[in-house]
């Protein structure tokens, strides 16, 4: 990688009109607006220029995209900048310069390194063995084939999974396990990840259990993502989101482990024949991996608590009691 040492350069003021707003080709950030870039030009004016990249008479924006379009939400009409004469630095070098800028005073999340490992790939041309040696352990990334590939990956999600990564909906392994899904599916998951929460283990043991139900039955993962029962669960205005992330995961379960369904049904018929009172809670585990029961009640004095006693001990010498712990 050349190394590119910017010569002094004079700062001059740049009228908007002159600069090509739309094009995006250096851009590194995944967010452009921010309040709070805003409210500080607001404040207190633009205190550091902006890089251009010129080509005749148009510019291109090297760095500053969220100052430049701060300022023209302020109704602003110039912008303080240096200029990058396109006969002195290839565009390549201009993005370089970008990329050096931005991990001089901040760490790039995934899709912004994603974002700048497509652009090396696919618009500046750079040789796979370049990018891999030179650009990858500049970004705090693994010099390895394999890694560079599943970050091209990623720069193609769907907007709705980006939006998960960003807002922390999603953790980064669970964006590369759907990186390489139909746009469908990706958007399925990103719109049930918009009503649901999931903690990161879950994410992962749902997407396994969704890749082994398209394996079993050759059904799409989104066709198991939008079942009725699942719009049921996520439209359910008494459950928190986490509440929701639990039943849509256990109702994925019983899909791809249909005797766990004939299980609890069992259970919960013998269960209705032991006559218990509501106050004392019998359970399994939740998935009857593991053995054993768990019970429950609550007493409000010594009195309470040797009744409820007492009626448990009656149905724990019923023969409908032993069979709680026959499930099959």
């Amino acid at each position: 990688m050349d190394l590119v040492i910017l010569p002094d350069m004079f700062i001059q003021e740049v009228e908007f009109e002159t600069i090509d707003l739309e094009d995006e080709v250096f851009r590194i950030s995944e967010g452009l607006d921010l309040p709070a870039v805003q409210d500080s030009l607001r404040e207190i004016g633009q205190l550091n220029p902006v890089l251009l990249w010129r080509r005749g008479s148009r510019h291109k924006i090297v760095c500053g995209f969220r100052r430049i379009r701060a300022l023209r939400g302020l109704s602003k009409s110039k912008i303080l900048a240096r200029i990058l004469q396109a006969d002195e630095y290839s565009a390549v070098q201009a993005y370089s310069i970008a990329v050096r800028d931005n991990l001089s005073h901040r760490q790039l999340n995934p899709l912004e390194n994603a974002r700048i490992l497509h652009k090396l790939h696919n618009e500046f041309g750079l040789p796979d063995t370049t990018i891999i040696r030179e650009y990858l352990p500049l970004l705090g990334l693994s010099p390895a084939e394999h890694v560079f590939r599943s970050y091209l990956l990623l720069h193609q999600i769907h907007p709705g999974l980006r939006q998960c990564l960003a807002d922390g909906r999603l953790t980064l392994s669970s964006i590369e396990s759907l990186a390489g899904k139909s746009p469908s599916v990706q958007n399925s998951f990103a719109v049930l990840m918009g009503k649901i929460r999931l903690s990161a283990s879950l994410q992962k043991k749902l997407l396994a259990l969704l890749d082994d139900l398209a394996g079993v039955g050759g059904d799409s993962p989104r066709g198991a993502l939008d079942r009725e029962d699942v719009i049921e669960i996520t439209g359910d205005q008494r459950l928190s989101p986490f509440q929701k992330g639990e039943r849509v995961f256990e109702l994925i379960y019983r899909l791809r482990n249909p005797r766990l369904s004939l299980a609890q049904e069992q259970f919960q018929e013998k269960k209705k024949r032991l006559g218990l009172t509501g106050s004392i809670r019998v359970s399994a585990h939740p998935f009857f991996e593991e053995p054993g029961l768990r019970v429950e009640f609550d007493a409000i004095n010594a009195a309470r608590f040797r009744e409820l006693v007492a009626a448990l001990q009656e149905s724990a010498d019923s023969p409908e009691f032993e069979d709680l712990f026959n499930i099959s």
